[in-house]
């Protein structure tokens, strides 16, 4: 999930080339009103939208029945907002732009059966 268009459809794209089922997202809101999200296995967001941040989307997650992991990409990194993540739950932080291979392996990691 990314309000930017071209980063959402390059991480959409990328995961699908590994054969992951995606669904893309431009705001919180639209995946916290979509009705399929009881499907979600993962989500990957970023951190600054507008509307309601990467930080809040991780705190409503982790209200539902089944919380999800939450992967977070950035622009803006830096180690107070990697401690943030970190201390928060993410099960990732990536800065943009995102390290394809990694992001892969991690949601390879976090979704094995």
């Amino acid at each position: 999930m990314d309000d930017d268009e071209s980063v959402r459809m390059a991480l959409s794209s990328s995961l699908r080339s590994a054969r992951w089922n995606v669904i893309d997202y431009a705001c919180a809101h639209h995946l916290l009103g979509d009705t399929r999200r009881s499907e979600l296995k993962l989500v990957v967001a970023d951190i600054q939208m507008p509307g309601m941040d990467g930080f809040a989307l991780l705190e409503s997650i982790k209200l539902w029945k089944r919380p999800i992991p939450v992967i977070f990409i950035t622009a803006y990194a830096s180690r107070e907002v990697h401690e943030r993540a970190k201390r928060d739950g993410a099960a990732g932080f990536f800065p943009k732009p995102v390290d394809d291979a990694g992001l892969l392996a991690l949601v390879s990691e976090l979704l094995k059966n």
